[in-house]
C-alpha cells in the first residue's frame, strides 16, 4: 500500500523532471497526459473498468512497451494518444485529449535528443510507481493527489492555468449551498479544470448516493483546458460526464433541437472582465440569452450571469463566484441588475475574503439564484458578510471548515444575524437603486453612542475600496495582456 504523502511526493518529483526544462504551461500539459496514459494502462492491467466504460488499451499505448522505447519519444506518446482515442471512439470522455496535443513539440527551449532524454527520466520515474487502486490505501487517492498538484504548480510555477481552476474550499461552499440531489443535472458553463464538477461528484457520495446519480456536463474555450479538465476528471475516477469544447457565448456546444440544454444545478467560476466576449452577436442571439440586456463591450460578467439564467430549469438553481463590480457597477450593467432583481431570481449575495482565488487578491462574492423560492424567500435577498472569515497563509487566504459550516447555516436559516446577515426586502434593494453592496446591508456592531452620518461614511468608504481593487484587477489584467508580469 502506498500513502497518500509517499504518492503526492513521488509524483511531484516526475513533474519537477519537467520542470526543470519545460516552461510552465508546457509542462503541466504534458504530465498529465502522460499520467492518464499510465493510469489507463495500469487500470487495465488490474483488470478494472469504470461503471459501464470498457477502454480498451491498445499495445502501442501500453506502459511495457513505453518503457521500452528510448529514441523518438515525441512522436511514440503521440501514436499512444492518439491510438487510445482512436480505438475507444465511443468513450466520449477520452476524445480530444491527444489528438490536438503535440508531443514531438513540447517545447522550443530543447532539441529532440535532449526532450528524448527528459522524456525517458519521467517514463522511468512513473514506472517506478503503481498507479493501481489495489496499491492505494483509499480509492480516491489519485485525484486528491492531483489536486495538491495543481495548487502545486500555481505555488511553484504561476501556471497560468492555475487561474482556470477554482481552490478546493471555495468550489466546495458553493456547490454545498445548491443542496444537491441523486439524478440532478450538473453544468458548469465555464469549466477550466473541471474542479467544480469533481465538488459536485464528492457533494453526493458524501450524502450517500453513488457518483453516477448525476449527471455532469460542462464547456471551455481553450482547447488545452479542456482537456486538462477531462483529465482531471477521469484521473478522480469519474469517466461518466460530457464536457464540451467551445466559446459558451458564441459557441455553445450544450444543445439540443436548437435549444440550449437545461440543467438542474449551474455553478460555476467563469473568467473576470474578459472584453470580448461576444457583444457583436448578443444583439442577435438565436437562443434569447440576453432578455435582461446587452452588457457592455469591456465587461462580460452579466453576459456569463445571463448565459446561466437561460440554462436553468424551472426549478432550477444556480452558484456563481464574482467580482464586486457586479453588486454595483452603474450604466447598462445596473438595468441588467435592476431587471434580474425585479424578476426575483436573486435569492442571496454572499461576501467572501479577500485572496482566496489563485493569482487574484481582490475580494470575490457568491450570487446565489433561485428559479423556485420558497414561499418565506420570495421578494427577498439575504445578504451575508464572511470577509472577515479565512485563514491567513502565506501567499494565499483559504476558506476553513468553520467558515464553510457558518455560511452554509445562516445561507439555511435565512434570517438577520447581526453583523454577518441580513434578509432584505426588494422594495428596500429599490430605494438603494438596487446596489447590492453588502456593506449598505449588513452592519457592523457598533456602540450606541456612534453616529449615524460616521457609519455611512464607513459604508461609503468600503464602496470605494471594492471599486478600487476591480480597477486595479483590470489595469493588471491589461498589464499581462502587455506581457508586462506583476510580481505577487
Amino acid at each position: 500500500m502506498i500513502t497518500l504523502e509517499n504518492l503526492e511526493d513521488r509524483l511531484w518529483s516526475g513533474a519537477v523532471i519537467l520542470q526543470n526544462v519545460f516552461s510552465p504551461s508546457d509542462c503541466i500539459n504534458c504530465f498529465f497526459r502522460i499520467l492518464l496514459i499510465k493510469r489507463l494502462s495500469d487500470l487495465s492491467e488490474e483488470g478494472v473498468y469504470k461503471s459501464d466504460k470498457r477502454f480498451f488499451i491498445p499495445a502501442i499505448s501500453q506502459w511495457n512497451y513505453l518503457q521500452q522505447i528510448t529514441v523518438n519519444l515525441g512522436n511514440v506518446f503521440n501514436e499512444a494518444g492518439m491510438s487510445l482515442e482512436t480505438y475507444n471512439t465511443k468513450l466520449k470522455e477520452l476524445q480530444g485529449i491527444f489528438i490536438n496535443y503535440d508531443f514531438q513539440n513540447i517545447s522550443s527551449r530543447i532539441n529532440l535528443r535532449e526532450q528524448d532524454k527528459v522524456l525517458s527520466e519521467l517514463i522511468l520515474h512513473l514506472s517506478y510507481i503503481k498507479l493501481q487502486n489495489s496499491y492505494f490505501a483509499e480509492t480516491d487517492f489519485l485525484g486528491r493527489v492531483c489536486e495538491s498538484l495543481i495548487e502545486k504548480f500555481g505555488d511553484n510555477l504561476g501556471i497560468e492555468y492555475v487561474g482556470f481552476h477554482t481552490p478546493q474550499k471555495v468550489a466546495q461552499l458553493l456547490v454545498r449551498l445548491l443542496e444537491l440531489e441523486p439524478g440532478m443535472s450538473i453544468c458548469d458553463p465555464f469549466c477550466g479544470l473541471g474542479g467544480m464538477l469533481i465538488e459536485c461528484i464528492k457533494q453526493i457520495k458524501y450524502l450517500g448516493s453513488q457518483q453516477n446519480d448525476l449527471l455532469l456536463y460542462g464547456q471551455d474555450i481553450d482547447q488545452n483546458t479542456f482537456s486538462l479538465a477531462k483529465i482531471n476528471l477521469l484521473l478522480h475516477d469519474i469517466f461518466d460526464f460530457d464536457i464540451r469544447l467551445g466559446d459558451t457565448i458564441d459557441e455553445p456546444q450544450l444543445v439540443e433541437n436548437g435549444k440550449l440544454m437545461l440543467f438542474d444545478r449551474v455553478v460555476s467560476n467563469p473568467p473576470f472582465r474578459v472584453s470580448n466576449w461576444g457583444y457583436e452577436l448578443a444583439k442577435r442571439d438565436v437562443y434569447g440569452r440576453f432578455r435582461y440586456g446587452i452588457p457592455p463591450r469591456g465587461s462580460s460578467e452579466f453576459a456569463f450571469i445571463q448565459h446561466i439564467l437561460a440554462t436553468l430549469k424551472n426549478t432550477g438553481k444556480a452558484g456563481v463566484l464574482v467580482p464586486l463590480g457586479v453588486l454595483f457597477r452603474g450604466g447598462a450593467e445596473s438595468k441588467i441588475r435592476t431587471r434580474i432583481i425585479g424578476s426575483d431570481l436573486i435569492e442571496a449575495v454572499i461576501g467572501l475574503a479577500p485572496n482566496l482565488l489563485y493569482r487574484i487578491g481582490m475580494p470575490m462574492a457568491i450570487l446565489i439564484f433561485n428559479r423556485d423560492k420558497q414561499e418565506n424567500r420570495r421578494n427577498k435577498v439575504l445578504f451575508i458578510d464572511a470577509s472577515n472569515e479565512y485563514q491567513k497563509s502565506r501567499n494565499q487566504n483559504y476558506l476553513r471548515e468553520e467558515d464553510i459550516t457558518h455560511i452554509i447555516t445562516a445561507y439555511q436559516a435565512f434570517e438577520d444575524e447581526e453583523g454577518y446577515a441580513k434578509v432584505v426586502a426588494v422594495e428596500e434593494l429599490a430605494a438603494n437603486e438596487y446596489i447590492l453592496n453588502i456593506n449598505r446591508y449588513v452592519l457592523t456592531p457598533k456602540d450606541e453612542n456612534d453616529k449615524i452620518d460616521i457609519e455611512a461614511k464607513i459604508i461609503k468608504l468600503r464602496e470605494l475600496e471594492a471599486q478600487r481593487a476591480e480597477a486595479e484587477m483590470s489595469m493588471n489584467k491589461y498589464l499581462r495582456e502587455l506581457g508586462i508580469e506583476l510580481s505577487d
